[in-house]
């Protein structure tokens, strides 16, 4: 692959990352589900989108031999995965919700979404919960304190396009050190089950569910070392065996590694391209954006504001492909994943 410029991402050698995942079950205990308590999520006013600066496209070779069909957060239903951002910070105009409407690789417009002024709210994932083939936004209020009313609680904006219609209620986890790291259809019952990774003790699991309904939960190996964290699954099935694969970095050594699912099981690690983890980058995002049925993966960088996508041939890269920045950093890439 050709050299990036500034804007761009630098990988390193491909290294054995897979094996550095300390995985084991035992123990792999999962989040304890309650009823909901306090007032449930309600979207506010609209806020406008990002400014946004053209990215700078490099040549690329598409990749060949599709695959079966991937996954997508598809919120127009014009074929192409769209993006999802949130506003973070300090600034007059945080808790703004966008949507970057895609047409393959290339940013096409930006819908508003309803405001979430309440930053204890994170956009966790996207599905369609309510079975009605639109894709619907899975939100998590994980912030512990004393006047956050809502901790502990999360919910589903059903949508309609891109319009908000109504909010569903989950089972609420009050423990803070577990935390949702995407969302994907594992059982192959048609609707996506929830991932959650605890930041203390390494322990991995999956709820099962029935639309908006947990049915049961589902350990998944767990990996001690905190340096690697969960960057998501919703729309990364990399082998083609109709199951969601999941995506781990580590944040220390800038690994990156794919864990293959077959259902709720784990199968094999298969590596990824290193990315230097002190310049600024981070996997936000899961689509088939090249249109080849095979899923490719979106980067952010928060230090120089550039977005950009790995166009993935199975678990192997490509080519890369430029999006348009976004300089503040406070505009977070959240979905789909």
């Amino acid at each position: 692959m050709k050299d990036m410029d500034s804007k761009r991402l630098v990988y390193l050698p491909l290294i054995a990352a897979a094996f550095a995942l300390n995985a084991t079950i035992a123990g792999a205990a999962g989040p304890t589900p309650e009823a909901p308590v306090g007032p449930t999520l309600q979207p506010e006013g609209l806020i406008a989108p990002p400014e946004i600066v053209p990215g700078i496209v490099p040549n690329a070779t598409p990749p060949t031999a599709p695959a079966l069909p991937a996954l997508n957060s598809d919120f127009n239903s014009d074929g192409t995965p769209d993006i999802v951002w949130r506003l973070r910070g300090n600034s007059a105009s945080k808790g703004a919700n966008v949507l970057w409407l895609m047409n393959g690789t290339s940013y096409a417009s930006a819908v508003t979404l309803p405001a979430v002024t309440d930053l204890n709210w994170f956009i966790a994932g996207t599905g369609d919960f309510n079975g009605d083939g639109n894709t619907d936004i899975l939100w998590r209020n994980n912030k512990p304190g004393p006047t956050n009313t809502q901790q502990g609680r999360i919910s589903v904006w059903l949508m309609s396009g891109s319009t908000y219609l109504s909010t569903v209620d989950l089972l609420s986890v009050v423990d803070g050190d577990w935390h949702i790291r995407g969302a994907g259809d594992f059982d192959g019952n048609g609707s996506p089950d929830i991932i959650w990774r605890n930041y203390v003790t390494g322990a991995n699991t999956l709820w099962l569910m029935d639309g908006t309904n947990l049915l049961q939960s589902s350990a998944l190996p767990s990996v001690g070392d905190r340096g690697w964290n969960i960057y998501g699954s919703g729309d990364g099935d990399f082998d083609g065996n109709g199951t969601p694969d999941i995506v781990w970095r580590n944040e220390v050594t800038g690994a990156n590694t794919l864990w293959l699912m077959n259902g709720t099981t784990f199968s094999a690690a298969v590596s990824l391209p290193a990315v230097t983890p002190d310049v600024g980058w981070q996997i936000c995002a899961f689509g088939d954006y090249s249109g080849d049925g095979k899923p490719d993966l979106v980067w952010r960088n928060y230090t120089t504001g550039a977005n950009t996508l790995w166009l993935m041939n199975g678990t192997a890269l490509s080519s890369t492909a430029a999006l348009p920045a976004v300089a503040s950093p406070d505009w977070k890439l959240e979905s789909p994943r």
